[in-house]
């Protein structure tokens, strides 16, 4: 009855994060790139940026994800660049996707109006000869299930747009516009990718001498699943020590949300920062969860020119 309730749970959760389609992310204020492709090229330099999320940390079978993003620096002013690898698992399924983006820039006063596009290649893959797996007649005798090892490639495309200025940021993002058929025998009569629509904002302002308050605001919502906000406050002493507080909506029904997380990031030197993630889970699963752990790794190549004109390049 206990590992049923973990099923159930999962199936639970797994639906409030919109069948883990789209990554969940927790320091998604520095992870734009993989959220909307108008992102690409905001800056004058490269960046690099690498990311792992460990998901329902103790929870059988949790999601896990890893995540590489290479934002080219600006072209003639107008253009951007960006690449993303990605790969996803959670019990026995896995995806891996390669995405690239392309943006334009609109230059508006102290703004920047961006608007992006993606495409994307992904395999999906089911390891049934997975020893975690139990049947009682074994699991090449199920006649429910196929190969052992079933795979898939499929495409998508994506759309976003993004405006901002040195102290305030509003982006959009379709990034899955194709409803690419997911069912392994090819009929698309069950599973298919789903649309999903990402807005996100946020604004600084400098308090004192010392300290920056940055609010911050990510939604996300998906056909037929219920959406879902995140609410970020942090707080950033010195350009360099940064404290955040999310709370993330979600959970069933009598709970108090899905998450609350807390962030911290450390600018080491004046290319790299560490940003740690751990969200205390606020729904049901706290039960069987020692919550969420995420590590995130940005690196900045600045060319010399370019060291002294820098004023908020995690954020904007």
């Amino acid at each position: 009855m206990r590992h049923l309730l973990y099923i159930i749970l999962a199936v639970v959760a797994t639906n409030g994060a919109y069948s883990q389609q789209q990554q969940m992310y927790t320091q998604f204020m520095f992870n734009k790139l993989s959220i909307n492709p108008a992102f690409a090229g905001n800056e004058s330099y490269l960046t690099g940026t690498a990311i792992y999320r460990d998901q329902w940390h103790g929870f059988p079978g949790a999601p896990k994800a890893q995540l590489l993003s290479i934002n080219l620096p600006r072209f003639g002013k107008r253009v951007g660049l960006g690449f993303n690898v990605e790969r996803q698992s959670i019990g026995v399924t896995q995806k891996i996707t390669y995405q690239g983006m392309y943006a334009y820039k609109f230059i508006m006063g102290e703004g920047t109006l961006s608007m992006g596009i993606s495409a994307a290649g992904r395999n999906y893959k089911v390891d049934f000869s997975d020893p975690t797996l139990y049947a009682v007649q074994g699991i090449v005798n199920d006649p429910s299930l196929g190969s052992l090892i079933q795979s898939k490639n499929l495409f998508n495309a994506g759309f976003g747009v993004y405006f901002n200025t040195p102290q305030f940021y509003l982006g959009a993002a379709i990034p899955r516009m194709i409803k690419a058929d997911i069912d392994f025998d090819g009929n698309g009569l069950f599973s298919t990718e789903v649309r999903h629509l990402m807005v996100m904002t946020g604004a600084t302002f400098r308090v004192s001498k010392d300290w920056r308050y940055t609010p911050q605001l990510l939604f996300k919502g998906a056909e037929n699943t219920p959406f879902g906000i995140d609410v970020n406050n942090s707080a950033t002493l010195k350009d360099k020590y940064t404290f955040g507080l999310t709370y993330r909506t979600g959970g069933s029904a009598g709970d108090f949300g899905e998450s609350l997380d807390l962030i911290m990031g450390l600018q080491l030197t004046e290319s790299a920062m560490l940003g740690v993630a751990y969200d205390i889970s606020l729904s049901k699963l706290r039960s069987a969860s020692a919550g969420s752990l995420e590590v995130m790794i940005n690196y900045n190549i600045l060319p010399r020119k370019a060291k002294t004109v820098i004023i908020n390049p995690r954020y904007f």
